[in-house]
């Protein structure tokens, strides 16, 4: 009864600083961190009606076919029943367990349901992660002359595991568990608003999360997390290259982008890839900041903290990163082909993003919705000038799982219905798309713009 008090007033908490509280986080709250609470922050116990359960530490075993090393990963649920369909018809019964993007996708295109299956709470990681989490509750700060610009104090683990307002919440995001390397290969497609399919481009992407390095305790720069990213496909992509580094302290230093591109045959840096311009790498079928559902400086908007809720989100969805995927069956026109999509109730941190005056974006209002095992933001609504819905962001989590690799919770494969144009585009929706981890740190040389310049090949 104790425990079910403490994690009543933390979430009691949570909801006072939507009002403006800001307190850090005491050492009677950190020590509720492997009790009531994980090491991460999330609730460990099953919600009241077990529709979700206690959380499962337990590593997942590969199923039969699975390889290692193929960079997929055969459905270990693939057995389990449809527990109940959701869609236009029973709405209203289940409009609370929904976000709104989700429930006005519904409304407008009838041929869309939610299948909703058993829920797994089972996004893993390593010891001296969840150990690290523990530390950084006490220690991690918000820091710079704008709120949410920067982190301190955090290293190896969930910066905020009980996060005070909407910037913790989102840096939890930004800062969850990704081993550090991966290497994801990942097609996106664009279904236009006949119907048609179009394919923007195949991109091979390393990921060097300095952050996640189990050999040291702090960052060595401001850069958390490099990508580097290289075109295959179509040929007009063809050695279009890119390289994104993310910053943990935007206040002194910002985001840097650099390009290589065939037609130039050098490198140039992009400081305007970032907020609302449309990605080119991804046929401006999205913007910078959505990449991931979420990406870069938080500085245009003021970010709320809502609350907890519980609700039906896209998750294990291992069916996208098997070999036997298929791009044509999934890219129905309106929207992804619902059969081919697994969802389950999770509870979600909620944080209200909202334009401060005198800021640009294209959206308003954004509302955030994060798993609270992952840390994964699962769904994201986007609202115009107008204050009108108008795109509806989706990942579909996964775990990578296999005793030959470092074991996550994987957010690559994600979309975006846009209901205005009555079109949606999605990322890693191939059966080529592929993702593999490893704990160790690569190569940081691969990732300068020196090195960029060296991969040009026309």
């Amino acid at each position: 009864m104790n425990s079910l008090k403490n994690v009543i007033a933390i979430a009691l908490g949570a909801f006072a600083l939507a009002s403006g509280a800001d307190a850090a986080v005491t050492a009677d709250e950190a020590r509720q961190l492997g009790v009531s609470l994980t090491p991460f922050g999330a609730e460990k116990a099953a919600n009241a009606d077990g529709s979700i359960p206690a959380y499962n530490p337990a590593p997942i075993a590969p199923p039969a076919g699975y390889k290692a090393g193929s960079g997929h990963y055969p459905d270990p649920y693939a057995n389990e029943k449809i527990e109940v369909t959701i869609d236009a018809k029973n709405l209203a019964q289940y409009k609370d367990q929904v976000t709104a993007g989700v429930a006005a996708t519904l409304q407008q295109y009838p041929s869309f349901h939610l299948n909703v299956y058993p829920t797994h709470r089972n996004a893993p990681y390593p010891q001296w992660v969840l150990d690290n989490s523990i530390k950084n509750a006490t220690r991690a700060e918000l820091t710079g002359q704008v709120t949410g610009d920067a982190v301190k104090g955090a290293y190896g683990g969930v910066p905020f595991p009980i996060p005070k307002n909407g910037y913790e919440v989102m840096w939890n995001f930004l800062l969850r568990y990704i081993p550090a390397d991966v290497d994801n290969r990942q097609a996106s497609f664009l279904s236009d608003a006949s119907g048609h399919q179009v394919f923007l481009g195949d991109f091979d992407c390393l990921f060097a999360n300095t952050y996640y390095d189990p050999k040291a305790s702090s960052l060595p720069d401001p850069y958390y997390f490099k990508q580097l990213c290289f075109g295959k496909a179509p040929v007009s992509a063809v050695g279009y290259n890119i390289l994104l580094t993310y910053s943990a302290d935007y206040a002194n230093a910002d985001q840097l982008v650099w390009v290589y591109t065939p037609g130039q045959r050098r490198v140039r840096t992009a400081p305007e890839f970032s907020y609302d311009t449309p990605s080119a790498n991804f046929g401006g079928a999205l913007t910078y900041d959505e990449v991931n559902i979420y990406s870069g400086r938080m500085d245009r908007f003021d970010m709320k903290l809502v609350g907890k809720k519980e609700i039906f989100i896209p998750y294990n969805n291992f069916a996208m990163f098997t070999a036997a995927f298929s791009t044509d069956k999934f890219m129905t026109p309106k929207h992804p082909n619902p059969d081919m999509i697994r969802w389950e109730k999770h509870r979600v941190w909620v944080v209200e993003a909202t334009l401060k005056p005198g800021k640009r974006h294209a959206l308003s209002r954004r509302t955030f919705y994060v798993d609270e095992d992952s840390w994964q933001i699962v769904a994201t609504d986007g609202y115009d000038q107008g204050g009108k819905l108008y795109r509806v962001g989706l990942d579909f989590p996964s775990v990578i799982y296999g005793p030959d690799q470092a074991s996550y919770t994987i957010g690559q494969r994600y979309g975006f219905v846009d209901l205005a144009k009555g079109e949606y585009y999605m990322s890693a929706a191939n059966e080529h798309s592929v993702s593999t981890a490893n704990v160790k740190l690569p190569d940081m040389g691969t990732f300068t713009s020196s090195r960029l310049a060296a991969t040009g090949i026309r």
